[in-house]
């Protein structure tokens, strides 16, 4: 039975879009990025024609200066046309006044459809403005995957793609990439273009393929990392920058990486700490540089300044990533 303070699951979000059922407000969070956006899309998508005026669209992208009431006030503005407005806020986690945006929550415009993101798990229903929006209805979560989930997801859209994906090929895949589903998937549609079709998908075909397409992974960048090799990591690190990895993703799969390492010292060879962590066990334990436990130490507050310089600067990502490794390194 659903609890009655479960949040409404954003694969559910299609229930909530037919003509009958459009709500005012579509406050997605979470820390999957990549179906907050396809949801984003899915409702852009099904509410454009309701929007006659293109002045009626507006897309914001917030940051620690903004407020709520810079895009409150154009939702409550009448529309230039004779139809609905259309207001995409993303970023919402940013910005301080948070709680503000619970009144309008509480009376919402009756000609406007406010779509919010925010890309952070916080939520916290006895707080507002996540109270108002979950008593409303408003509000859909975007978790992140289980690993066997992340697989389960994987497989399935190897076969879209026609693909013949091995197993063995699948968990390196997985681990080479992460949990992003956006990397995943373009990582796919590589595979699909660059091998033959009926051809089983190994992990060599994989690896030959990354090195052919002169792409490195976050699996590439940890190996450097653990080893200690300063300009490798360099390398790697601008590498999958110049290829679209955003820099928060980067933070957060070095962030699990470390925690990882940590929980390694603590586990030797026991086996229900090897269980725990599971397969990468056996790739983590040899990044014998990092496996100390000063240098895990300087590498997690290295991480935490990396991340505060990015929400908080205008640092550009090749020198915020040059300072970030050389802290891990020293």
């Amino acid at each position: 039975m659903k609890s009655t303070t479960e949040i409404e699951s954003i694969y559910n979000i299609p229930k909530f879009l037919k003509d009958d059922s459009l709500l005012p407000i579509y406050f997605l969070y979470g820390e999957d990025s990549f179906t907050i956006n396809n949801a984003l899309k899915s409702i852009e998508n099904k509410i454009a024609p309701l929007v006659k005026a293109d002045f009626d669209k507006e897309s914001i992208s917030l940051s620690k200066d903004n407020s709520v009431s810079q895009f409150i006030d154009l939702a409550y503005s009448f529309p230039f046309g004779d139809g609905k407005k259309l207001i995409t806020v993303k970023n919402f986690e940013t910005i301080s006044d948070k709680k503000s945006f619970a009144n309008y929550v509480k009376d919402p415009s009756d000609f406007t459809y406010l779509l919010v993101t925010q890309y952070s798990k916080s939520a916290p229903l006895n707080q507002e403005p996540y109270k108002s929006l979950f008593a409303k209805k408003y509000i859909f979560e975007a978790r992140e995957m289980k690993l066997t989930e992340l697989s389960e997801w994987m497989f399935k859209k190897a076969k879209i793609e026609k693909l013949i994906l091995s197993k063995a090929a699948g968990e390196l895949l997985l681990e080479m990439v992460g949990g992003n589903k956006a990397i995943l998937e373009m990582q796919l549609r590589k595979i699909a273009i660059y091998s033959n079709p009926d051809e089983e998908i190994t992990p060599d075909i994989i690896q030959k393929l990354a090195e052919a397409t002169k792409e490195y992974s976050i699996f590439d960048l940890q190996n450097a990392l653990g080893s200690g090799n300063k300009a490798k990591a360099i390398e790697y690190a601008f590498n999958l920058l110049s290829n679209q990895i955003e820099m928060v993703f980067i933070i957060s799969m070095l962030t699990k990486f470390i925690t990882n390492l940590a929980q390694i010292l603590g586990i030797s060879n026991n086996s229900e700490g090897i269980k725990a962590i599971g397969n990468s066990y056996y790739f983590l334990k040899n990044n014998t540089f990092l496996l100390n436990e000063q240098r895990l130490v300087n590498a997690a507050k290295a991480l935490l300044e990396a991340d505060i310089r990015l929400k908080t600067t205008s640092i550009d990502n090749k020198t915020n990533l040059s300072i970030l490794i050389a802290e891990i390194l020293k």
